[in-house]
């Protein structure tokens, strides 16, 4: 009580009241900082040799939904940038210029330099400023374990390696990935916050190695996918599986999936209800409320729900969407969710697929349009993508079954590739091969590197479209030339 009354004693104090109205100010200002620097990250830089250049900038700005927002910036003749994101949280970024790209990983309020020699190998990007330390790491980071790396898995130890030996390499990959954040840990000072995002990035996007490769591996190698031994599934075991300080991370959300798929799996043994929208989505959701807990459960349910509503299971996707939000109206996921799902109104089955007119390989134009009448599949990716062979066997398949299914309507189905992304000279010098290689498998190949304006509601990428011959919508769910049930929709409208 006495301590309560000297403080009454000294809030009445009228020097008092004078510090105390300026250490609010100062609060007020400090909060007001704090609530403009979330939108005050900077990326500054040069590229050499000095000339104009175009850097192509993205990062996911809808991490539930992995829709990238993609900017172009342009330097001036000095080759000089200067880049303002408006960034709330952390967050890992992709930049592309010329024949040169990498990853970033960028604080909320870094005011970060680069200095990027382009032709120079490996990487010859040197960083300055905020967040320097944590981006070096990457650049070594991505010369060790990067796609281009000794150390990759896909494809060729995903293909040759059976489940014994994959699971060797893939604890072998995770010990030396440790290895190195540990190593630089004890030179330079790393954030906590990027030390935590690379400790999960880690986990789980080593777990996911393990929990796809029965499905990929018995795609390169042309069989039928398998369930593996109780034994080599112990991974899931020894894994976090609640962890909601990974939720901003892709590869725990992809690990989440993966993990539902698992626990579906284990209980029915067998995969057969995939098919049936109505009868497999509620054994997931059944999983996520008996298994998961808070933002956890909230955002599995929402990566269901979104699967569900780009398959146009409107009646499935409207069930449970109604019960996410009488529990997790609040959670971070909502609004998300919410935006996602008032956006995949405008690409609703039945609707006219919007139209646009784009330049093919010979600089011709050419329009959705032009192609009333016939049954078009329309795929958005990028010809750098490590699974491009995978998608060119799909739609080789695709070709020789039509051909073999339906006589003489071949010619009734378009193949329309859109190209999202400017090619490296690697990619170009072997660009009449697969000039080569589109002919003989029907596809024409357009060019749109900012396919977000095309008005198709792009939630990450590759994505496709089916179009029947009125030009309407058939489904918007990504199903990619080799998935299950394609064919059978191609077949069924030329038929029609």
């Amino acid at each position: 009580m006495t301590i309560f009354l000297r403080l009454i004693y000294i809030f009445k104090s009228p020097i008092a009241k004078k510090i105390i109205l300026v250490l609010c100010f100062l609060f007020s200002f400090s909060f007001s900082f704090e609530s403009f620097a979330q939108f005050s990250t900077i990326l500054e830089g040069k590229m050499l040799p000095a000339s104009s250049y175009e850097i192509i900038i993205e990062y996911q700005y809808q991490y539930l939904t992995f829709q990238p927002k993609r900017h172009l910036v342009t330097t001036n003749e000095k080759g000089e940038f200067n880049f303002i994101i408006p960034l709330k949280k952390s967050t890992w970024l992709l930049w592309k210029c010329k024949d040169k790209q990498g990853q970033i990983y960028l604080h909320v309020g870094d005011s970060l330099n680069m200095q990027v020699e382009l032709g120079a190998l490996p990487y010859g990007t040197k960083f300055s400023g905020l967040g320097a330390a944590e981006n070096n790491f990457l650049q070594k980071w991505e010369i060790e374990f990067g796609n281009s790396s000794k150390n990759t898995l896909y494809p060729k130890k995903y293909k040759n390696s059976n489940e014994k030996n994959f699971k060797s390499e893939v604890e072998k990959l995770r010990k030396n990935q440790f290895k190195l954040l540990e190593e630089t840990i004890g030179k330079k000072p790393l954030s906590d916050d990027f030390i935590l995002a690379m400790e999960q990035r880690i986990a789980y996007e080593n777990a996911n190695h393990l929990a796809e490769y029965s499905v990929l591996h018995a795609f390169l190698n042309e069989q039928t996918p398998k369930i593996l031994s109780d034994e080599y599934y112990s991974f899931f075991e020894e894994t976090i599986i609640q962890s909601p300080s990974a939720l901003n991370q892709p590869a725990y959300l992809r690990f989440l999936r993966n993990y539902l798929e698992f626990r579906y799996i284990k209980s029915h043994q067998e995969t057969s209800l995939k098919a049936y929208s109505d009868l497999y989505y509620p054994l997931l959701f059944e999983i996520t409320e008996k298994e998961l807990l808070g933002s956890v459960q909230a955002h599995a349910q929402s990566i269901l729900i979104i699967e569900l509503a780009k398959q146009g299971n409107e009646k499935l996707y409207k069930k449970y969407y109604k019960k996410y939000l009488s529990i997790h109206k609040d959670d971070k996921s909502a609004s998300v969710l919410k935006e996602f799902i008032e956006n995949s109104q405008k690409m609703k089955i039945g609707k006219l697929a919007p139209n646009f007119s784009l330049p093919d390989a010979t600089g011709a134009t050419v329009k959705l349009s032009d192609f009333r009448g016939k049954i078009v599949y329309l795929f958005f990716g990028s010809l750098e993508s490590d699974f491009i062979e995978n998608y060119l066997k799909g739609f080789e398949y695709l070709n020789n079954q039509i051909k073999n299914q339906t006589e003489n309507k071949s010619n009734q189905i378009v193949f329309l590739w859109i190209q999202t992304a400017k090619l490296s000279s690697t990619v170009s010098s072997n660009n009449k091969n697969l000039e080569t290689r589109f002919k003989e498998l029907n596809i024409t190949s357009l060019t749109c590197y900012f396919s977000d304006t095309l008005g198709y509601n792009l939630n990450g990428l590759p994505s496709a479209f089916l179009i029947d011959k009125k030009g309407k919508l058939v489904y918007s769910d990504t199903k990619l030339p080799s998935d299950i049930g394609l064919l059978e929709d191609i077949s069924y409208f030329l038929n029609d």
